[in-house]
């Protein structure tokens, strides 16, 4: 078992701690090291040995591996060396190649929108300017009439809302691309088992952030399939009527256009027995079909950050397969109340002084999906495997 950095192309193993994570929450994969910089002590120490051939620095390129597998290609974004009396090291911290849509402009020299476009065409212009590829898995529906980029809204913001109205989940592949899909495709290579394979776990359940009602008002391109189909020309020279003349409106002609133009979609917690409504503007434009799918993706990712359960296991991979994000694993937990599967949703890679270890989140199955829940929510009746024994707790060789 082994957990890799490589800087610039070049092995890097003076460091001491380690963190690789990969998140569907957080779109781009970060990573974060402790090590020791030898050019940065042999300028500070006489007795200093040479070990690093250069100086860490913030641009570098950064691949981290997993037991021989990649799982995160990037950059380092932040260098913070510290020096004492007892140590001297240095903290690098960055994201995956995909983290520049985080906080860079989609479009800075325009246009400031897209028409008759679908979702993966409009990711593929928007993400191709930082060299990331696009792989979709998913049929994405129908195209976008008008596909609005507000004025300096990030890359990851203008695919996110598009996203939300095909309910669709968009994420870093962790290694320079992005994946348009739906989740829990494949399968992790374990299932999680406490007692069993399980070193420990904690879990959240909680009501904060979610709703009795998620509400979503959009606005239509068109009001044309809903307005009177009766012509209305005017021709030239032809005089407006008088006022005197002009017949009162009966209010029909209104509301087909307000028919016409405003959309609204509605999604309901059946969990949440209290009166909680809460209303969300769609970004872009929106027919009743992606008002309604809207609401419910956030409906359903709220219920899913209000409910989640971490486990640590031993190592990075099982069987040969590293541990990764958007799988499904069935989790046996009688103390966290889970006899079902679940969904990971976050990976976390580690190894510090008490060894190596993979830090797994997961969340409901239905999280980021469109199908019915029906009894992915419910626990099984019965064990589909009983532990025994204690917690895993075996040692590694250092």
């Amino acid at each position: 078992m082994s957990l890799t950095l490589q800087i610039n192309g070049v092995l890097y193993e003076e460091w001491t701690r380690a963190e690789v994570t990969r998140n569907l929450k957080d779109f781009s994969g970060s990573f974060s090291f402790t090590l020791r910089d030898g050019v940065r002590s042999i300028s500070t120490f006489d007795y200093a040995s040479p070990r690093a051939i250069f100086r860490v620095r913030p641009g570098m390129e950064v691949k981290c591996l997993a037991d021989g597998a990649l799982v995160l290609h990037g950059y380092i974004k932040k260098v913070e060396p510290n020096i004492d009396e007892e140590h001297a090291e240095v903290s690098i911290s960055g994201e995956d190649k995909a983290g520049d849509l985080i906080d860079c402009a989609a479009v800075p020299e325009g246009p400031g929108e897209f028409t008759n476009i679908k979702l993966e065409d409009a990711v593929k212009r928007i993400v191709a300017p930082f060299g990331l590829n696009v792989r979709t898995e998913i049929d994405t529906g129908k195209p976008f009439p008008r596909y609005a980029l507000d004025l300096g809204e990030t890359g990851h913001s203008a695919i996110e809302k598009g996203a939300r109205q095909r309910h669709a989940l968009v994420m870093s592949d962790g290694v320079g691309g992005v994946v348009i899909t739906r989740t829990g495709a494949k399968r992790a290579p374990a299932d999680l088992t406490l007692p069993g394979n399980v070193k420990g776990s904690r879990a959240t359940f909680s009501h904060e952030g979610r709703h009795s009602k998620t509400i979503v008002r959009g606005q239509s391109e068109k009001a044309s399939g809903d307005r009177d189909s009766r012509s209305a020309a005017l021709t030239p020279g032809t005089e407006p009527a008088d006022p005197g003349n002009r017949q009162p409106s009966d209010g029909s002609a209104y509301e087909r256009e307000r028919r016409g133009t405003a959309t609204t979609g509605r999604a309901t917690d059946p969990e949440i027995e209290r009166y909680r409504p809460i209303v969300h503007l769609a970004r872009t434009q929106a027919d009743e079909q992606s008002a309604n799918d809207e609401a419910d993706w956030r409906m359903r990712t709220a219920r899913a950050n209000a409910e989640e359960a971490n486990y640590r296991v031993h190592g990075y991979s099982v069987g040969g397969r590293v541990w990764r994000v958007n799988e499904m694993t069935f989790v046996s937990d009688a103390f966290q109340g889970i006899e079902r599967d679940m969904l990971i949703s976050t990976v976390t890679f580690r190894k510090d002084e008490s060894g190596e270890e993979t830090e797994l989140t997961v969340t409901s199955p239905e999280a980021y999906d469109k199908k019915a829940s029906g009894s992915r929510r419910k626990n099984l009746k019965g064990k589909k495997s009983v532990g025994t024994g204690k917690l895993d707790g075996t040692a590694e060789k250092l």
